[in-house]
């Protein structure tokens, strides 16, 4: 009976958020093959505008997670004001920052393009795709802020709806603007821009009205933040930053990778956009897992549900081996026919393919690794993640990218051999800390000098 309850709470979390990453999977994998249509330069240009959009994406990605964390204690706790007044503080400290990143990329776009590319018909390209998009960055902040609270409360069914009905919009418009129809003429990538931005808009408006409007998620709710406001914005900040970083470590290697793919030739690095693509759907099927692993176990926090708690974590990595054997086939027995349909040049499908039977090798670490890093943070050390990310993206897989690349001109599968090694690193180091930290007793451990930040909320 336990097991069944306890699998009902995580397959309601876990498939609408892998439902969601799908229709994200879907969408970008339908405009990439719209893109994939166009000339190789412009491939490359979406592809390197895109490398700072990631970098963004996945910095207030991690601005999110920390007002997840608290935001899910609260809900534990049966405190719906409380949640409400996170929420607030969350708008009030990253719109600003938000703001003021969005600027500042926009000024610095070219110095940062340059890291990746020389190439002056390229750098102009991805120039004007950029300037374009940048324009709805800081919606997408406030995207990942709306749907944190709805995944905070276990809720993953409204990020999904969310997730579609922006998806759906890009998908559509995206066609029109990309390739033209009627009197509408087609603008390329510059097209493509435009229609992410308009994504962004419709995905921020219907999250903010599913929050605050007639039977919202916080409809009602006082959330005053003038007697502890400071000091939740510090509790943000204390988890949110870690996590900000930690995210921000992949897309900045990316950039760096980018330009050492690129030296193999243009072909080589739009057979890498494209594959990772495909890579996508593995992506897809276990990012739910992060946010499963997050809400289940801070809630079981603020509950004090000790059982729950350690219960939750087995379940979890039994339907962890279940996605990974899934995506291993698909990698292993599909992969080439989703390449055929997102680009029609067969030199890019057949390097891209290399790339992705190589994946296959680290699909359990990169999958186990999710549910290990939200228990870490749940119980208290937000700043782990972000040590071994480091340690596994910048230490492992950005010196041994250079080292066969720059130095060795290896062949580029040892490229992709070096991404395999950092997940592999990464999963050792976090499995040995879990362990060495005991957060699975974390609950019953009375003496928590080292959570400092959940000791107040519990």
């Amino acid at each position: 009976m336990k097991n069944k309850v306890v699998d009902k709470k995580i397959l309601k979390i876990l498939i609408p958020a892998i439902l969601e990453n799908a229709l994200l999977t879907i969408s970008s994998m339908v405009l990439t093959s719209y893109i994939g249509r166009l000339a190789v330069e412009e491939i490359n240009a979406y592809g390197l505008g895109n490398r700072i959009f990631n970098l963004y994406f996945n910095v207030f990605k991690g601005f999110s997670i920390g007002g997840m964390l608290l935001i899910a204690i609260a809900f534990g706790k049966d405190d719906r004001n409380q949640c409400a007044k996170i929420q607030k503080v969350n708008y009030l400290v990253v719109l600003p920052i938000a703001i003021i990143v969005s600027i500042l990329l926009f000024w610095k776009s070219e110095i940062i393009l340059k890291i990746m590319t020389d190439d002056s018909n390229l750098l102009a390209e991805s120039m004007s795709y950029l300037r374009i998009i940048i324009i709805s960055f800081p919606l997408v902040a406030l995207v990942h802020l709306n749907s944190a609270a709805f995944q905070a409360s276990g809720n993953t069914r409204i990020p999904l709806f969310i997730a579609g009905i922006g998806n759906l919009v890009n998908i559509v418009i995206g066609y029109v603007l990309i390739f033209g129809i009627g009197p509408v003429k087609g603008g390329n990538i510059i097209g493509a821009a435009w229609a992410q931005n308009i994504e962004y808009l419709v995905m921020f408006l219907v999250g903010l009205y599913l929050l605050y409007g007639k039977d919202g998620l916080f409809y009602r709710c006082c959330n005053s933040v003038r007697q502890d406001g400071a000091e939740i914005t510090k509790k943000i900040f204390v988890a949110g930053i870690p996590a900000a970083i930690e995210n921000s470590f992949w897309a900045l290697a990316m950039i760096f990778m980018s330009s050492v793919i690129l030296s193999y030739g243009q072909n080589y690095y739009a057979s890498f956009q494209l594959g990772l693509q495909v890579e996508g759907f593995c992506d897809m099927m276990s990012a739910g897992f992060l946010t499963a692993a997050i809400s289940l176990s801070a809630n079981s926090i603020g509950a004090r549900d000790d059982n729950m708690y350690r219960f939750c974590y087995k379940r979890l990595n039994h339907y962890c081996s279940i996605i990974c054997c899934i995506t291993i086939t698909f990698l292993a027995f599909f992969s080439k026919q989703v390449l055929s349909f997102l680009t029609n040049k067969p030199e890019l499908i057949r390097i891209a393919a290399v790339y992705l039977y190589t994946m296959i090798w680290s699909q359990y670490a990169q999958h186990k690794q999710k549910i290990v890093y939200g228990y870490l943070r749940s119980a208290g050390s937000v700043n782990a993640p972000m040590v071994i990310s480091f340690i596994g993206i910048w230490c492992v897989r950005v010196t041994l990218v250079y080292l066969f690349g720059n130095v060795l001109h290896l062949d580029i599968v040892w490229i992709w051999w070096a991404m395999n090694i950092d997940q592999w690193v990464r999963e050792i180091i976090a499995e040995s800390l879990f362990k060495r930290r005991e957060v699975l007793n974390y609950i019953n451990i009375k003496e928590r000098n080292r959570n400092i930040l959940w000791k107040d909320l519990n």
